[in-house]
């Protein structure tokens, strides 16, 4: 199979995944799960500091210096759920109104400064390259056929 013959864009499935792939994502992973150590390298410290036990733990104190993360997180939280809530607020709003009437080909093509019959012949083609002058007026060819 020569390139030609395969799809674009490239599908990556479950089934095929290649092994770049594979090992970005783990490459990736890794650096992601040093970069969360780093961060939170005294609350570690707790945990591994003297003994491996979990009952050396000072609790109050991890949950103490974890407080600031688990506030931030929850403030993102909340403003994620509230954006969600007005966005679908929003939209059954949005749907609830009734279609504009549609806008006739001569409107159109008067405020793109062509006349209608070019509109016309353009929306019948599949592939055109549309121009925009500086004034707004619009310009439309055929691409270039190899």
């Amino acid at each position: 199979m020569n390139s030609s013959d395969k799809p674009w864009p490239p599908l990556i499935v479950a089934g095929h995944v290649p092994r770049l792939v594979k090992w970005r994502d783990l490459l990736l992973t890794s650096m992601l799960w040093v970069c969360f150590a780093l961060l939170l390298g005294i609350e570690f410290e707790l945990f591994v500091g003297g003994s491996l036990g979990f009952l050396d733990i000072d609790w109050p104190l991890f949950y103490e210096r974890l407080k600031p993360f688990f506030l931030t997180a929850s403030v993102l939280a909340g403003l994620l759920v509230i954006s969600g809530l007005l966005t679908l607020r929003r939209r059954k709003r949005a749907l609830l109104l009734p279609q504009p009437a549609p806008l006739e080909a001569a409107d159109q093509a008067r405020r793109a400064g062509l006349d209608e019959a070019a509109l016309i012949a353009a929306r019948d083609r599949g592939i055109i390259i549309v121009h925009i002058d500086a004034d707004n007026r619009h310009r439309i060819e055929e691409p270039h056929r190899d």
